[in-house]
């Protein structure tokens, strides 16, 4: 238990960022991938599936190793899989805003849209505060205190 503890107080908020946008990446292609195909668009997006579990395979390696880079290289394949998202369901976008096909969104679209947005920010957020550990410091403060 004590390595697990000494494990997890050496990390920085972007690990647990990451653990989270690993999460919502694999949301998103999961989603993606039992409801990607409509009526609007018959073929799936091989583009949001490399973008989407490729960044999903990156934040597993900043899990991993750690490493800042990795984290806003990951960030960025989870921008471009929501893009492609975006430009793979837009006829369906486009006839919801003039209604052609009812007045919502369905619930598929809206959980896949945010699960994917979402993985490109905590991704970027974890890249930008992969340094800032409050628990070292923390623990840093209590030992000059006993002193």
């Amino acid at each position: 238990m004590e390595a697990v503890r000494k494990f997890l107080a050496g990390r920085g908020v972007g690990y647990y960022l990451s653990l989270l946008a690993l999460a919502c990446g694999i949301a998103a292609g999961v989603l993606y991938g039992c409801t990607g195909v409509t009526s609007f668009n018959p073929d799936y997006n091989t583009g949001v599936f490399i973008c989407v579990w490729g960044g999903v395979a990156l934040c597993a390696a900043t899990i991993v190793f750690d490493c800042k880079e990795v984290r806003y290289v990951a960030a960025m394949l989870f921008l471009y899989g929501f893009m492609w998202y975006i430009y793979s369901q837009v006829t369906y976008i486009a006839n919801v805003f003039v209604a052609i096909d009812g007045y919502g969104f369905t619930a598929a679209f809206l959980a896949t849209f945010i699960a994917a947005f979402m993985a490109f920010v905590l991704a970027l957020l974890g890249g930008i505060l992969t340094n800032l550990r409050p628990r070292k410091r923390a623990a840093a403060e209590v030992k000059d205190e006993s002193v």
